[in-house]
């Protein structure tokens, strides 16, 4: 794979692939993904094989295992805290000084024992490294909580405290102070593991009990107090029978402290140090807060192991006051805490009672009002926000209704209004809207009960006549068409439209979709027979509509397969018989079928928009063949422009884009547009057409008006417009009536036209000249330029070259 630097000095690589740089950095990164989310199972794993066999190692093994445990965590706590980065860090970094000083002080204690061949029991100074780690340890676990504490997390975690203080004074410390006398600052030392104990307890039970859900590593953490309590707990009870001087080895204690040391490594490695605690009620989750059950139990079980054990010193006889006076202090403690735990239970209780009475009050009143709601947003989908007439989702329902339940024939009417645009674009949409009030007013009128009348959208509206007859459904649409004929007064103003309706009756097995579309079809030919009027539908309109829609596929695969093709008519000089220019023609030429007539689709395309895509065809293709024969013959060529393309902003761009890329003069083409595109617009679209013919005319471009004479346009409008050539319709060249020859009344309307042309200073072409007569005639006339069968008939660009070609012959 080839590596490119770049402007900016980067490299780049190639298609083939990732660099090998690249691939290594992916490889890098993919095991650090990996390191971050499973180191802190490969320290459990590592350390479980410690905790197995650490226990049951000889005296010195078991402490060199201590030492590498113990270094170990705290490398595994230093890369787990920097791989993960958390926010709130210095916890862990606490935790890990204490594992390091705990880890110290079992050095020292190793290394003063093989020095001196004994073991000073609690007067060590390796004891005070050790006691050094507890102040570390409450403070990385207090931090780890946060700042925000539940007052009940407090109580329950001291609950916990003084059930477990009750424990440890009945079952270790008492028994450890009757076996192993001790005194002074030794026994200080002594009591001082047992206190820290219980502090390193309070803090965890709070740690746990102020978070609505502890992430896994503060559970890795209360796992590592609980294997070092109860490994303190059992070493104390052990030391009790030990002889002074002599090594405590026990295994249980042993796998407490290197199960603590473990987790203390597990915890600070796994992903979740960086989660935050928040506090909440986390029984509701886990379940680790103390409920009454668990309170019962903490407050029994301490003074029934405390009776006990007082029951047996009485028959020992070796009873002292503290054996009763401790525990008892401890039990009333926990009492008191209890009580005040059922009293916060109880205020909770209460508190929540109330939020759910007040829930359940406002989920009553959210329940009404979300059904009124509901009762409203279903009016709404169903009905026309502006006249509150059915919509056309409801019209469906009930159509759907009536051709699946009801037998018989049902009317369906779907009208639009002629001439609304108009009243929107001079009066405004306010009174557009108001006008469409007053309509659905007046038609419901009209409208029987249980048959519906409904708004379908902007000006179009529809009635369905369940279980009616044909006759009927006329009569109604006939008064509708009445009815909408009388004005209307909106805002002061009296307003005159009409209706255009198509009406269908429908029968089952017809569906809704059947029925829309065959309706829709009657109204479209309402509107293409001349508007205000009613259109009743039939199986023709249905065909001519699948006609259309073949025509537009064939049209589209015209596009795609280069189907079209262009022929050309030349246009002659009369005086010299010489062709000046050509016409492109459109011919469609489907493979495997007979030549569709131009009169057949054009129609079509520009009903369906395609029209712009053809054009633009015929443009390009018209200047690429045609700029042979302006270089060799000084030919020009005529392209025929469609009302769509003219009123495209566009327009003028296409033409300069065709122009440059084919390399045709401008002054080579002409384009023709017929007088009906421009008169059939409003003022405002005329002008902006006019704009650019304007300015495609200062290319040098000429512009033709076809099929002269055929429109409405005046001669003042006439003048407007930057045209250069008129082409007379060929319905204004008189007929050859043989010997007869030309009536003169034929003629004055075709002279009038040329000497419009003369002295508007216009290039008149006389369109459908097909005899020598209508040539002379013309002649006569003074008409310079003529086009016909009489001198050429359309003909393919392959053929037009030759004729081009050949000598100049004066036409008869």
């Amino acid at each position: 794979m080839d590596l490119t630097e770049g402007a900016d000095g980067m490299v780049s690589t190639s298609a083939a692939g990732p660099s090998p740089i690249a691939r290594q950095a992916s490889a890098v990164s993919s095991r650090l993904r990996r390191l971050r989310r499973y180191a802190w199972r490969y320290v459990s794993g590592l350390g479980a094989v410690a905790i197995l066999v650490g226990p049951f190692l000889p005296w010195a093994a078991t402490q060199a295992m201590y030492g590498i445990v113990g270094l170990a965590a705290v490398a595994a706590a230093a890369v787990g805290i920097r791989l993960h980065r958390p926010a709130l860090a210095h916890p862990w970094w606490l935790l890990v000084a204490a594992v390091s000083v705990a880890t110290l002080g079992n050095v020292y204690w190793t290394v003063e024992f093989s020095v001196t061949g004994q073991r000073i029991p609690f007067g060590s100074f390796g004891d005070v490294i050790y006691l050094s780690a507890y102040p570390l340890l409450v403070a990385s676990l207090w931090t780890m909580g946060g700042r925000r504490t539940r007052r009940t997390g407090w109580v329950d975690a001291a609950i916990v405290t003084s059930g477990l203080a009750v424990l440890m004074w009945t079952l270790v410390i008492d028994s450890f102070l009757d076996g192993y006398p001790l005194s002074g600052a030794r026994l200080v030392t002594a009591m001082a593991f047992p206190l820290f104990d219980l502090a390193v307890v309070a803090v965890s039970a709070r740690l746990l009990f102020t978070a609505s859900t502890p992430p896994m590593a503060h559970m890795l953490a209360a796992v590592m107090v609980a294997a070092l309590i109860i490994a303190d707990m059992v070493h104390f009870a052990h030391t009790t029978g030990v002889v002074v001087g002599e090594v405590a080895h026990n295994p249980v204690s042993t796998a407490g402290w290197l199960l603590g040391l473990v987790f203390a490594g597990a915890a600070t490695t796994h992903p979740s140090i960086g989660r935050p605690t928040e506090a909440g009620p986390l029984r509701l989750r886990l379940g680790f807060g103390l409920q009454p059950g668990v309170q019962i139990l903490l407050a029994l079980l301490g003074p029934a192991v405390t009776a006990v054990s007082l029951l047996d010193e009485l028959v020992a006889g070796n009873a002292e006051p503290a054996d009763v006076l401790v525990p008892l202090t401890a039990t009333a403690v926990m009492s008191v805490l209890l009580v005040v735990r059922q009293q916060q239970f109880a205020r909770t209780a209460t508190a929540r009672a109330a939020d759910l009475a007040a829930q359940a009050c406002t989920l009553t009143k959210s329940l009404e009002e979300q059904r009124a709601l509901q009762e409203r947003l279903s009016h709404q989908t169903l009905h026309d926000p502006l006249t509150d007439l059915a919509n056309r989702l409801l019209l469906q329902e009930r159509l759907g209704h009536a051709l699946t339940r009801r037998a018989g024939a049902h009317g369906l009417l779907l009208l639009d209004l002629d001439g609304f645009k108009d009243v929107n674009d001079t009066l405004g949409h306010p009174v557009g809207d108001e006008l469409l009030i007053a309509i659905a007013v007046r038609l419901g009128a009209l409208v029987p009960e249980g048959d519906t009348l409904a708004r379908l959208g902007g000006d179009e509206f529809a009635i369905l006549l369940e279980e009616t007859d044909p006759e009927r459904t006329v009569t109604v649409a006939t008064a509708v068409l009445e009815a909408i004929r009388q004005p209307f007064t909106v805002g002061g103003v009296e307003l005159s439209l009409t209706t255009s309706i198509g009406l269908h009756t429908v029968r089952s097995p017809a569906t809704v979709a059947d029925a829309f579309r065959d309706v829709d079809l009657a109204l479209y030919a309402a509107k293409s027979a001349g508007k205000n009027q009613v259109a009743v539908f039939t199986d023709r309109l249905r065909s001519e509509r699948e006609d259309y829609a073949q025509t537009v596929a064939g049209l589209r695969r015209a596009l795609k397969d280069d189907e079209f093709e262009l022929h050309y008519q030349p246009l002659v000089d009369l005086a010299t018989g010489a062709i000046r220019g050509v016409e492109a023609l459109l011919r469609w030429n489907p493979p495997g079928q007979r030549p569709v007539p131009p009169n057949a689709f054009i129609p079509v395309a520009e009903q369906s928009g395609l029209i712009g895509a053809i054009g633009d065809w015929v443009l390009r293709r018209a200047c690429t063949e045609a700029r042979a024969w302006h270089e060799r013959h000084g030919t020009t060529v005529s392209v025929n422009v469609a009302g769509p393309q003219l009123r495209d902003p566009g327009f003028p761009d296409t033409v300069w884009r065709v122009l440059r890329d084919t390399g045709l003069p401008p002054r080579a083409l002409t384009l023709e547009i017929t007088e009906t595109d421009l008169v059939a617009t409003t003022m405002a679209e005329a002008d902006e057409v006019i704009a650019r013919l304007v300015r495609i005319r200062e290319w040098g471009v000429r512009v033709a008006i076809d099929d002269f004479g055929t429109g409405y346009s005046s001669l003042s409008y006439l003048r407007q417009l930057p045209v250069d050539i008129l082409k007379i319709d060929r319905a204004f060249i008189p007929q050859d009536r043989g010997d007869a020859g030309f009536r003169s009344d034929d003629l004055t309307l075709t002279r009038a036209i040329v000497d419009l042309g003369a002295s508007l200073r216009l290039t008149t072409v006389a369109e459908g000249v097909e005899t020598a007569a209508q040539a002379d005639m013309l002649r006569e006339l003074n008409c310079p330029v003529v086009q016909g069968y009489h001198f050429y008939r359309p003909m393919p660009a392959r053929d037009l070259e030759g004729i081009l070609a050949a000598p100049v012959v004066v036409a008869a």
